[in-house]
């Protein structure tokens, strides 16, 4: 059972996953092994919904995941266990490339304050706080800031969780300047 996943196109970027120990081991086993004997795609849906794969919520690429498990007890079932699977990008800043994910279980969380700490984090320009909403929307028009909240569309399917990807461009410290000597933001 699943209570939260992020699919972003057909990859998987994150689901927390609950199951007895059993299943879950032999879900983990299954989500190894190669191709005709493990999982070739991982469908997510509700309880309510027939039992075939929902096109806007089913996983086809499901490489690059690291996992972690933490396991408790229960009176009727015995041992469960929760397994986060989650793309290994979403663990690390990748400070070479300037590149960021933040992924909140908050989904009534500020999804800009976490862009804005990520990307002062990736950014060798100092960035002042006054200058927040500027810069975040000057690089949302860029298209180096994508948010991902909750729903389903032909992007991305995102159900109790939110993320937010963020990318510093090649020429970042030009649109600082640009936007200094515009005026759009305050020197100080």
């Amino acid at each position: 059972m699943a209570d939260a996943f992020f699919l972003l196109g057909r990859r998987l970027m994150f689901a927390s996953l609950h199951g007895r120990d059993a299943d879950m081991l032999s879900f983990q086993a299954a989500l190894q092994s190669p191709h005709p004997y493990g999982i070739s795609r991982l469908g997510f849906r509700q309880p309510d919904e027939k039992l075939e794969y929902p096109i806007m919520t089913t996983a086809e690429v499901m490489t690059g995941l690291s996992k972690h498990l933490t396991k408790y007890p229960t009176h009727n079932y015995g041992l469960v266990t929760h397994m986060f699977l989650y793309a290994e990008e979403l663990a690390t800043l990748n400070r070479d490339a300037k590149h960021g994910w933040v992924l909140l279980d908050d989904t009534a969380a500020d999804l800009d304050k976490a862009a804005w700490h990520c990307l002062q984090q990736l950014s060798d320009i100092p960035l002042l706080d006054q200058w927040r909403y500027k810069v975040l929307d000057t690089l949302t028009e860029l298209g180096c800031i994508n948010r991902y909240t909750p729903g389903i569309n032909e992007n991305a399917a995102v159900i109790g969780v939110q993320a937010v990807e963020v990318r510093i461009p090649d020429d970042f410290d030009a649109v600082i300047s640009n936007l200094l000597c515009s005026g759009k933001l305050p020197a100080v």
